[in-house]
């Protein structure tokens, strides 16, 4: 093999390492599953909202659903569960698989003391995102809770996928302490 052939075979081996390296560092594809988690109280004792998100490529409703974990008290920690699932999507090009989210942060603030609990995601999720979190209530009163969640919006291609937007969602409910 000649000095040329050297060169297009490296080259053709960065190409395919770019490609694997692209591919692998892609979100999990998240399946539809419908309703499943805005029908259940199990997951949507607090509220439960579904918000449509275009795309370049297509349009996804995307489910988001809050529910208590624990009873809420004063004296012990309240734990919160949020759960994001894919109702549905259409992808109308030939080359996309689908459309997904990757969380970014998720934060609860309460609105009587300003007091924060935050959460960071570390790893995929198979069928839909779920973060839970504790979260300490200073006294007993009628709460408003804020989660904000930020996430980016995916195409997943054949091959690798592409980012298509970042968004910021807020959500509100109240929660009365005892």
């Amino acid at each position: 093999m000649g000095p040329r052939g050297k060169v297009l075979t490296s080259l053709l081996l960065i190409v395919v390492v770019i490609l694997a390296v692209w591919q692998f560092t892609s979100p999990v594809l998240i399946p539809s599953v419908g309703t499943k988690y805005l029908s259940s109280q199990l997951y949507a004792s607090r509220g439960s909202w579904v918000l449509l998100e275009v795309s370049g490529y297509g349009r996804i409703f995307l489910a988001f659903a809050i529910a208590n974990l624990t009873y809420p008290r004063t004296t012990l920690p309240t734990s919160y569960s949020l759960i994001i699932s894919k109702v549905n999507e259409t992808s109308p090009s030939s080359y996309a698989r689908g459309l997904t989210l990757k969380i970014t942060a998720v934060r609860i603030q309460d609105n009587y003391d300003g007091s924060i609990s935050s959460w960071a995601p570390s790893g995929n999720f198979p069928d839909a995102v779920q973060a839970t979190t504790l979260f300490n209530f200073k006294t007993s009163a009628n709460h408003q809770l804020k989660f904000t969640i930020t996430y980016q919006l995916y195409e997943i291609l054949i091959l690798g996928s592409l980012v298509d937007h970042s968004t910021t969602q807020t959500f509100n409910i109240t929660q009365n302490v005892v």
